[in-house]
């Protein structure tokens, strides 16, 4: 195996996929904690902190920031727990799905991380396109936001077409500065005279604050689905793992949600560019601000939503990565981001595709850690194995159906319920019973082998 070709670039193909070795790893924690906190400022979570209080929530700012501290604890931990296959073994997603779905079923299931992806691509670069429109709106007194969009899409393509190390350092240099600049925003929000939701009263600790949860974690969740597309690039270290998802995801989520939850209390504006600026009083800081949001669109889209799509382009096709990276971004124009983001269904939308995720995610939990005790057969992954898994299959579309059900909190009802169909079907179904039985003998062999 040539270790050089497992680090992405344009001509990189399936070769790309094999497992990564640790001398071959591009991140250390040093580089890897800024490439994840840049990735967390996406405006979409903002607006789900805007949609926690009135008149569009029912929460109080207490409430409100609980539930994104909860949210962001969670999120993170998930991060942590799915990461290991890859920090581990150095697979990416695809790979580590066929453990559960099989070679070709994976490809399959894939999608309902991939679709997601692609519309979060749409929606994260229209609000980029947005923000250079109230630019040039407010700086010179014209916008052509369909033109920027086009520019915003061409751009983030170029990034990614160079592959890993492009988007590695893009996110790392503007760590820094983007959190540096959130801070700010968020003491300007609190020192606002109209500053008016206060920190207890109506409200409720019940359903919808169970629901602002689901959502604070539905805006990230289709994320640790596929972290082994990026874990497998982190060198191996004791804490390496943890460390790195708990100080890079779980902070920064959070704020950007209590952000909006901050902007929700002190401007009562809904354009959350607009909202962003609002109480910026110096025309350039609000113009350098507006930059570094675009640019955080563009690290939020490379590593969560540009990498996703194209590496399942690479795996099913074997066409190269840059290539992959060109069809991402035209398939991304065509999502019509400005009529999802503006609409009443946006909500919807997370909702709907969480009930998919949330079952995706478990699944592949519930196979390493319960099923495989986190021992892969990786030559089995690559060179052989079953076409479909049909259980992985099957307690998807089942616990999927169900949490649209309980739509507002689907992935929550939807998430646990795949890991007890899928185990227990393991337990009660005579070949998955049996493989379960072999498996478990196949360890203890080799622990006694260890022993010895």
């Amino acid at each position: 195996m040539k270790n050089k070709t497992t680090v992405l670039k344009q001509d990189s193909t399936r070769e790309a996929l094999d497992p990564v070795s640790n001398e071959n790893r591009i991140f250390g924690l040093a580089t890897y904690i800024p490439f994840w906190i840049s990735s967390m400022v996406a405006v979409q979570t903002f607006v789900v902190g805007q949609n926690f209080l009135p008149p569009k929530g029912t929460l109080n700012s207490t409430q409100g920031l609980t539930a994104a501290i909860l949210a962001g604890v969670i999120i993170a931990i998930m991060f942590v727990i799915n990461a290991n296959p890859g920090v581990k073994y150095g697979i990416p997603f695809i790979v580590q799905a066929r453990s559960s779905f099989g070679y070709i079923g994976a490809r399959y299931v894939s999608l309902i991380r991939v679709l997601p992806a692609m519309f979060w691509y749409g929606i994260g670069s229209w609000i980029g396109a947005s923000g250079l429109s109230y630019i040039t709106e407010v700086f010179w007194g014209w916008s052509i936001s369909f033109v920027y969009f086009i520019l915003f899409m061409a751009f983030q393509t170029i990034l990614a077409y160079f592959g890993i190390q492009t988007a590695k350092w893009f996110n790392t240099w503007l760590a820094i500065i983007i959190f540096t600049f959130f801070i700010y925003i968020d003491y300007k929000f609190l020192t606002v005279d109209e500053f008016v939701v206060t920190w207890s009263g109506a409200g409720s600790w019940g359903f919808p604050f169970i629901a602002a949860i689901s959502a604070g974690v539905g805006t990230l969740l289709s994320a640790p689905v596929n972290i082994g597309d990026i874990s497998r690039y982190l060198k191996k270290g004791i804490g390496n793992n943890v460390t790195g998802h708990m100080v890079g995801i779980f902070p920064f989520h959070s704020i950007i949600i209590i952000t909006g939850i901050l902007a929700a209390a002190a401007t009562g504006i809904w354009d959350p560019i607009e909202a962003l600026v609002s109480v910026i009083n110096s025309p350039a800081i609000a113009l350098v601000f507006v930059i570094f949001v675009i640019a955080s669109q563009v690290t939020t889209n490379l590593t969560l939503n540009i990498i996703p799509p194209a590496l399942q382009l690479t795996e099913t096709f074997n066409i190269k990565w840059g290539l992959s990276t060109i069809i991402v971004g035209l398939l991304g124009i065509v999502t019509f981001p400005w009529v999802l983001f503006s609409s009443n269904v946006f909500n919807l939308f997370i909702n709907y595709y969480s009930a998919f995720i949330g079952p995706l995610l478990g699944i592949l939990i519930a196979d390493y850690y319960l099923i495989r005790k986190r021992e892969l057969d990786i030559n089995n992954l690559y060179h052989g194995g079953r076409k479909y898994h049909w259980l992985g299959i099957g307690s998807i579309v089942i616990s999927g159906i169900v949490g649209m059900v309980f739509l507002e909190i689907s992935w929550i009802v939807a998430l646990p319920l795949a890991v007890i169909i899928y185990v227990l079907g393991y337990q009660i179904i005579p070949s998955y019973k049996n493989e379960l039985i072999n498996l478990q003998q196949k360890n203890y062999t080799e622990e006694k082998l260890l022993e010895e």
